[in-house]
């Protein structure tokens, strides 16, 4: 099996959700400072280990990845900000929804068994016109 960048792929499947503005950046570990933008970020993981019956220290056949989906969006009164936290369920919906119908990306060394939101939608910096929301994201898989 080829290499999937796993980052990469679910870069992919996101670019698939019909919530984020056409023509709209989709970058990962970054985001500038102008809305809209949408941004992947990595978030460490932990590796979890068994003992096999020969006593050693293996990778569990299960295993998680966790990540951000952020965005910048513009900011201010109540109404825009009520706006934006509207796009956040209907994103957290869409992942549920895709992680039901087993629509999910390949990654590398596994495949996926589910994808599902672990934070709701809030705003992580703010300035005076614009802020940074995101939700967290949690990927389990089994390894290959």
């Amino acid at each position: 099996m080829p290499f999937v960048n796993n980052v990469e792929s679910l870069r992919a499947w996101f670019d698939t959700c019909p919530h984020l503005q056409p023509n709209k950046p989709l970058t990962v570990d970054y985001t500038g400072g102008e809305p809209v933008e949408y941004s992947i970020f990595s978030v460490p993981s932990e590796i979890k280990y068994k003992t096999n019956v020969l006593g050693e220290e293996v990778p569990h056949e299960i295993q998680t990845l966790d990540y951000i989906f952020a965005s910048i969006e513009n900011y201010g009164k109540n109404k825009v900000n009520v706006a934006n936290l509207g796009f956040y369920q209907k994103v957290i919906d869409w992942i549920m929804e895709q992680s039901a119908a087993r629509n999910l990306p390949a990654i590398d060394g596994g495949v996926i068994t589910s994808i599902r939101p672990t934070l709701t939608a809030y705003v992580n910096q703010a300035g005076a016109s614009s802020a940074r929301y995101q939700i967290n994201i949690k990927i389990t898989y089994r390894r290959a």
